[in-house]
């Protein structure tokens, strides 16, 4: 069976095309990327603009086809922040769906937390040992607390880079009073959630997401001075990030955009992106996090094998789709 996973993020949106092994396991045969930055002044119930919306329309076309050219079994998307908070998320949601045939589901915070668990410990392989997973996206932030069987904790945060970007960083470079807002107001979010990890207690912390990815390459780069190969299973100590933090806050646009590793596309979120994931590790008292990048989209793929067991059996059992729809329709009536 192949199966396509959309995530219709806040800053980007993402594909992966898969397919499902007879042992229920997959693998990624494409993939596509597309940032649109959806969010961009759309967000905390504003619209999203025309630009934003046709800019992630094209990418939705684009990805459907695809898709098709692979011949998939299932198209899975879920939309995130940037569409459940949008006074016109109901708008764009019926758009993508006469103008491509893609049916998004619109999930909430809590179940993007638990689908991109999933994916983190299905990528990074922590056994029975206790995960904290981070997820910074545009508009919100995720971190969960679980094994790899089961979450014990997720929660979703309005923190994500866009979000704190557009609300804080009104100086190029920031400014040091403008830091400390920023900083006081993402701990004041993350504070008594973190609290409740801490007192339970947790092995390891796992990074997902564009941003940290980003974060994780440039602080690698900054310490050991080359660009990562290999950014699954890498890891990267706190203080790593905090030097990053501090030397991205001391620069212009300009002069971040000359820094090595760093997609210049991420060169204005990467500010907030730093101060984030540095205020979260120093709460957490993390000593470093292993970076991961496998997020919702495979989160959601995972979440659908284990729902479906039995039709993807049927579906390598029965290719043919119009012999399989007979036969599942006279299994309903109990032939």
């Amino acid at each position: 069976m192949r199966i396509a996973a959309i995530d219709i993020g806040t800053n980007s949106v993402h594909m992966i095309v898969v397919r499902v092994r007879p042992d229920l396991s997959f693998e990624v045969i494409d993939r596509e990327k597309a940032m649109v930055r959806l969010g961009a002044g759309g967000l905390d119930g504003k619209e999203l603009t025309s630009e934003a919306m046709g800019a992630a329309l094209q990418a939705l076309s684009k990805f459907k086809r695809l898709a098709e050219s692979h011949t998939v079994d299932k198209i899975l998307a879920a939309a995130t922040s940037a569409t459940r908070e949008a006074r016109n998320g109901g708008e764009f949601l019926a758009r993508i769906e006469a103008e491509t045939g893609i049916r998004p589901k619109v999930i909430t915070g809590a179940e993007e937390a638990r689908l991109i668990h999933l994916a983190a410990v299905y990528g990074v392989d922590v056994g029975s040992a206790r995960a904290v997973v981070i997820d910074i996206g545009g508009g919100s932030t995720e971190i969960t607390l679980g094994t790899g069987t089961s979450v014990q904790a997720a929660k979703s945060f309005k923190i994500g880079v866009i979000r704190l970007t557009e609300r804080f960083v009104k100086s190029d470079p920031l400014s040091g009073r403008d830091e400390q807002k920023l900083t006081k107001h993402i701990l004041s979010e993350i504070d008594r959630h973190c609290e409740q990890i801490t007192n339970t207690g947790f092995d390891r912390v796992i990074g997902t997401s564009g941003t940290i990815l980003s974060i994780g390459t440039v602080a690698t780069a900054m310490s050991e001075g080359g660009i990562p190969s290999e950014l699954r299973n890498l890891r990267v100590g706190a203080k790593q990030i905090r030097r990053l933090r501090k030397e991205v806050v001391a620069l212009s646009l300009a002069q971040r955009l000359t820094i090595p590793g760093l997609d210049p596309r991420r060169a204005d979120l990467v500010v907030g992106g730093g101060v984030l994931l540095h205020t979260i590790l120093r709460r957490l008292g993390a000593e470093d996090i292993t970076l991961c990048d496998l997020a919702l989209r495979e989160g959601l793929v995972i979440d659908y094998i284990r729902r479906n067991k039995r039709q993807i059996a049927q579906v390598d059992r029965i290719p043919d789709v119009r012999r399989r729809s007979t036969i599942e329709l006279a299994e309903r009536c109990n032939y």
